[in-house]
């Protein structure tokens, strides 16, 4: 995905994304997610992915019916001053690749919420207005099973791990447009201040403390706080549950 892999430049190139961590709760050294979300493998829908946006076949498609089963996320996308909707999916087990499929969701009104597994019947629409030049429109969304809303502004756990590097960029190089924001996210230990990219070694990098020991270096945390200047203040964190 062109626009994407641009994106994810960008958050190379910054070497910490956050300097610390906020609570959104009571409780500043643990948190737990409600329950845990569906995870959808599909390899022949990540190879349909790769070969629309990596290999340029999306203008193949344009026009063309679809249907999709994944998880439902929502996309902050401060360059554009939209949020952006996605269902989405892992390739296989080792969930370090993943697929997704913008959805253009005319009446907001009636979401899913963030972490639902959905199933979506509409059509392939290459547009300038969708973050990769395509997107699916007219989307029939039902919900199979509803995940209870988390009470943050920006959940990076409902995402795969390519909109999560997504977000983060827009948090980092837009930092006012998330200001006072409150957030959860999730990535692995780099050294006791500093989380990174749950799967990949110098991806983007985030900078979190609070009140709590800081787990083995390597462990793939959840992460709790607000945006202040670009940065994670007082953080909560919580066992992988997910990840």
């Amino acid at each position: 995905m062109k626009k994407i892999a641009s994106v994810i430049v960008s958050a190379l190139l910054i070497i910490a994304l956050f300097a610390g961590c906020s609570g959104n709760k009571d409780s500043k050294k643990t948190q737990t997610a409600d329950k845990k979300m569906p995870t959808v493998l599909n390899t022949t829908e990540y190879q349909l992915y790769q070969n629309i946006f990596y290999n340029d076949q999306k203008n193949d498609y344009d026009g063309k019916e679809t249907s999709k089963e994944g998880t439902f996320a929502t996309v902050i996308d401060a360059y554009s001053n939209v949020e952006r909707y996605y269902v989405w999916g892992y390739n296989d087990n080792t969930k370090c690749c993943d697929w997704q499929w913008e959805l253009k969701i005319d009446d907001t009104s009636k979401l899913p919420t963030n972490g639902s597994l959905i199933t979506v019947k509409g059509t392939y629409e290459v547009n300038d207005s969708a973050l990769d030049g395509l997107w699916i429109v007219n989307p029939e969304i039902s919900v199979k099973t509803e995940f209870k809303e988390r009470d943050y502004d920006i959940d990076m756990l409902s995402m795969g791990n390519t909109l999560e590097r997504v977000q983060a960029a827009n948090i980092v190089n837009i930092k006012e447009k998330f200001e006072g924001k409150t957030i959860c996210c999730y990535g692995r230990v780099l050294d006791e201040k500093t989380l990174q990219d749950a799967y990949y070694d110098g991806s983007w990098t985030i900078g979190f403390s609070g009140d709590f020991e800081p787990p083995a270096f390597g462990t793939t945390i959840l992460v709790f706080g607000t945006v202040k200047d670009g940065a994670l203040v007082d953080c909560s964190i919580a066992e992988n549950t997910q990840y």
